[in-house]
C-alpha cells in the first residue's frame, strides 16, 4: 500500500511539473488609458519654478501619480510639461527632465498610481488580482505596458514605445509555448493599440495576437477631452482639483487626439461661449481663441491618427458601460471664457455614456469591421468598470480561451480516488 501511494505521489508530481511547464495560459499584455501608467522623473536641473521644488534626484523617483508632487502643484506641472518643435516634429521635456513608465512589462506600472494607496488609486489592480487567482504569473504570462500618456501615437512612435511594445509582445508569445498574445486596453490605450496594431502586418498579428480587448475606448474621441484643454479635468480623482491639471492638459498632444470626431458628432455644439458656438469641427479654431498655441499646432497631426476608423484584420472585443450621466456639451460665461486661465462650466449639457466617454464613441466600435464584437455592461462607469465582476469575467473567458488543446487532468479527482 505504501509502495503503490509513493508511485501514485510521484506520478502526480511528475504531472504537476508537466501542467507547469508545458500548459502555460496564453500571454496577456495590459495597456492603460490616460494618466493610468505611472511615471517615474529623474531630475538634473540648473533651475526650478519654486525654492522648494527639487532641482536634482540621484534616482528615479515617482511622479505620476505621486500625492506628495500633487501637494506641490508648481513642481508637478512644471515636470509634466511637454514641448513640440513645429519644424521638427518632435516632442521634449523640460530641460534637465527625464521621464519614464514605471516597471517595464511588469504590474508596477498599471496596477495602481501610487503603489502606497493602492485602494483610492487603482487602474488594473483588480483585473490583475483575479487573473492571478486563475493561475497566471507576473513576467511569465502577464504583463504590464505603461507609456507616457502625455503623447499621441506619433509621440510614443519617437520614444521607441512601440518598438518595446513589439519586443515585449514577441517576448511573451515566444515564452508561453507560441500562444499568441491577448492585448488588453483601456480608454486611450485602446487608440493607443489600434495605431501599433494596424502598423503590423498580417503576418506578425496572426502570430503573436489573439485579440484586442478594448475597454471603454473612445472611438470616436471625447466630449471632456475639451474640458481638459479649456478648463481642466480631474481624471474623477477626486482629491485633485479640477483645474490643477490645466497647464499640462492644455498643451499635451494626446488632448487634440481625443477630441470628438466630426464623423461621431457632425454639427451637434459642444463648446458655447454665449457668442460663438463650436463643434467637433471647430476644434482647432477653439484652440486658436483660448490662444493654445501648442495644441493648435499638434492638432492637424495627431488628431486624424486613428480617424477615419480602419477595417481591422483582428478581433477586437469592445466592452464599455452605459447608463451613466457623461458630458455632451459646455456653456461657458464669456468673460470666464476669455479668462486666461478658464473656471469650470456654468452648464454641463449631460447625455448617456460611461460617465466620461460618450455612447456614440463608444459603439463607433462597429466600424472597425465585422472582426469586432461589443459587449455592453449597464450602469458601469469609464474607470469603475475596471473593477467590475461582470467584464473581469468576460476578460478571464478570452484570455484563458487562448489556451492550446492538452491532456488536461483533473488532479483532484484524481488525488479523491486515490
Amino acid at each position: 500500500m505504501v509502495h503503490t501511494i509513493s508511485i501514485l505521489s510521484l506520478v502526480l508530481v511528475i504531472l504537476v511539473s508537466f501542467l507547469s511547464v508545458e500548459a502555460r495560459f496564453a500571454p496577456v499584455v495590459l495597456v492603460p488609458g490616460l494618466a493610468g501608467s505611472v511615471l517615474e522623473a529623474r531630475l538634473n536641473r540648473t533651475e526650478a519654478p519654486a525654492w522648494y521644488c527639487s532641482k536634482t534626484s540621484k534616482n528615479w523617483r515617482l511622479l505620476w501619480l505621486s500625492l506628495e508632487e500633487a501637494a506641490r502643484p508648481v513642481c508637478l506641472l512644471d515636470e509634466l510639461a511637454v514641448f513640440y518643435n513645429a519644424t521638427t516634429g518632435r516632442y521634449s521635456n523640460q530641460t534637465g527632465v527625464d521621464i519614464r513608465p514605471m516597471d517595464w512589462g511588469g504590474l508596477g506600472g498599471v496596477e495602481s498610481l501610487d503603489p502606497s494607496l493602492p485602494q483610492i488609486t487603482p487602474v488594473y489592480k483588480s483585473l490583475t488580482e483575479g487573473l492571478k487567482k486563475a493561475g497566471y504569473a507576473e513576467r511569465v504570462d502577464l504583463f504590464g505596458a505603461p507609456y507616457d500618456f502625455r503623447l499621441a501615437a506619433d509621440g510614443l512612435e519617437q520614444v521607441g514605445f512601440f518598438q518595446n511594445l513589439t519586443n515585449l509582445v514577441e517576448h511573451a508569445v515566444a515564452s508561453n509555448e507560441g500562444q499568441a498574445a491577448t492585448i488588453v486596453a483601456h480608454s486611450l490605450g485602446c487608440l493607443v493599440s489600434l495605431s501599433f496594431l494596424t502598423g503590423k502586418s498580417q503576418e506578425w498579428l496572426d502570430k503573436h495576437v489573439s485579440s484586442l480587448v478594448a475597454i471603454s475606448a473612445p472611438w470616436g474621441g471625447s466630449v471632456t477631452a475639451l474640458k481638459g484643454s479649456v478648463s481642466g479635468d480631474n481624471f474623477d480623482i477626486s482629491i485633485i482639483p479640477h483645474d490643477l491639471l490645466r497647464p499640462v492638459q492644455s498643451t499635451a498632444p494626446s488632448g487634440p487626439w481625443l477630441f470628438p470626431s466630426p464623423a461621431q458628432w457632425g454639427d451637434a455644439v459642444l463648446v458655447q461661449t454665449g457668442n460663438k458656438n463650436y463643434t467637433a469641427k471647430d476644434a482647432l479654431q477653439l484652440l486658436k481663441d483660448l490662444n493654445l498655441t501648442q495644441q493648435a499646432a499638434v492638432y492637424p497631426r495627431v488628431h486624424n491618427l486613428t480617424y477615419p476608423l480602419p477595417k481591422v484584420d483582428f478581433k477586437v472585443h469592445c466592452m464599455y458601460g452605459t447608463g451613466m450621466d457623461t458630458d455632451e456639451g459646455y456653456v461657458y460665461d464669456v468673460d470666464a471664457f476669455n479668462a486666461s486661465a478658464p473656471d469650470a462650466p456654468s452648464k454641463v449639457v449631460k447625455g448617456d455614456g460611461d460617465g466620461t466617454v460618450n455612447t456614440r464613441s463608444l459603439e463607433a466600435c462597429k466600424e472597425l469591421g465585422d472582426k469586432a464584437s461589443l459587449k455592453v455592461f449597464g450602469n458601469a462607469s469609464h474607470t469603475g468598470i475596471l473593477a467590475d465582476k461582470r467584464l473581469l469575467k468576460e476578460v478571464a473567458i478570452i484570455a484563458t480561451g487562448s489556451r492550446k488543446s492538452g491532456p488536461w487532468i483533473d488532479i483532484g479527482t484524481l488525488l479523491q480516488q486515490a
